[in-house]
């Protein structure tokens, strides 16, 4: 099986880039190319359909497979451009996405850039209640960019695993080969948690910093804003 995308086929990294791009390279594992989107959109739909917060959000949406995939290729296409996506293997039976701290924060130019603000548009049409239920994220990234200030760190923007290989350990797979990397690079690694996933993280070292109520619709859903320093003795 073949691992490593052809060059042609990786997203053109920004100068910075060149740099950090060996730092974090996954060599067992499968890097996504923009080829990747369109299932990796397919992916996430089925992963997140069952997650708590996103049932309560999309309660009034006629086509939820379709808005799921739309919302979920904003952030794929970011990682894309800015970070790292992996995958346990081509198949993508569970991707993760890593956004470097210095271009962890998606603000609309950097949404351009990389193709996924057009989505917006889109989901105004399709799920124009989804995209207005969910304005309450912006509460997390507010959080992170104060609470991790002057630090370094990768901010896993998103873990998923298909529901078909979900309980099979791909997901701790997929951090605990990047724990290896953040350890030796001594940068911490940041995510934000749910109810349906806080424990999961928890499992693996992250220790929560803040815990903030998400008004999605007319529910105050919990939510864990976590990070995992590095392993010193590494």
């Amino acid at each position: 099986m073949k691992m490593n995308n052809d060059l042609d086929n990786l997203p053109k990294l920004t100068p910075d880039y060149v740099e950090k791009a060996p730092m974090f390279e996954l060599n067992n594992f499968y890097r996504l190319s923009n080829k990747d989107i369109k299932k990796a959109t397919e992916v996430y739909a089925r992963a997140y359909s069952k997650i708590t917060l996103y049932e309560k959000a999309l309660e009034d949406v006629e086509d939820k497979s379709l808005v799921l995939k739309l919302f979920f290729e904003i952030p794929i296409r970011f990682g894309l451009k800015y970070g790292f996506l992996y995958a346990s293997s081509e198949q993508l039976e569970g991707i993760s996405i890593w956004i470097p701290y210095e271009k962890a924060d998606m603000n609309m130019w950097r949404m351009i850039r990389s193709g996924g603000f057009k989505n917006t548009f889109k989901l105004a049409k399709s799920g124009k209640k989804f995209l207005a239920s969910v304005k309450g994220f912006s509460q997390l990234d507010k959080d992170r960019h104060k609470n991790m200030a002057g630090k370094q760190y990768l901010h896993l923007m998103s873990l998923a695993v298909d529901p078909e290989y979900q309980r099979k350990g791909i997901a701790s797979k997929l951090l605990e080969v990047m724990f290896e990397k953040t350890d030796i690079c001594g940068y911490s690694i940041y995510v934000s948690a749910d109810i349906d996933n806080v424990d999961f993280y928890k499992k693996h070292g992250f220790k929560v910093i803040k815990e903030v109520n998400i008004k999605i619709k007319n529910y105050d859903l919990a939510n864990w804003e976590m990070v995992r320093n590095p392993n010193k003795t590494t």
